[in-house]
């Protein structure tokens, strides 16, 4: 009695079988893609990093210095008040807001959104909700951002979605 089991694979099922398995890896990194964009990553919670936005003494009183935050558009202000920092995201429409010198406030050019640069409250405009703060400290002549002062609101922001 023969027991031989005999495996004979073609060139034709070889290439299917290849064929298969390149687009299994593609379809695999498609599928990473979609989960991290539908659920980025968040800090977990209690963790408190201080990222340097710059040294005090390079942002004079009435300047602004532009940073990154949680991947997220930022803005220092330096107040006669004191140091601030908000998220530059105009809640409107996502737009870029800026510091307007001669008016003293921070301006959203899409559609002439206007805000407070000491709370980040609306004047005017349509936004309809005021800059998300951030928590800043000064130390050692640094400032440093340490976090969103309120995650919880970040994240109803649509354009600040996975920033807290």
């Amino acid at each position: 009695m023969d027991d031989k089991i005999t495996f004979t694979i073609t060139r034709r099922k070889l290439t299917e079988l290849f064929m298969a398995l390149v687009a299994l890896f593609f379809a695999g990194g498609a599928l990473a893609s979609i989960l991290k964009y539908l659920w980025p990553a968040t800090a977990a919670k209690g963790d408190s990093a201080e990222i340097k936005i710059a040294n005090a003494d390079e942002v004079p009183t009435g300047s602004v210095r532009k940073f990154m935050f949680n991947g997220k558009a930022a803005v220092l202000l330096h107040m006669p008040a004191g140091f601030r920092a908000f998220g530059s995201v105009c809640t409107h429409l996502g737009c870029i807001s800026y510091w307007k010198e001669d008016e003293s406030i921070l301006f959203c050019p899409c559609h002439l959104g206007k805000f407070d640069p000491n709370t980040g409250a609306v004047i005017s405009g349509p936004p309809p909700s005021p800059l998300p703060a951030i928590d800043i400290v000064v130390k050692e002549g640094a400032v440093y951002a340490l976090k969103w002062k309120d995650p919880a609101y970040v994240r109803t922001i649509s354009f600040y979605a996975g920033a807290a």
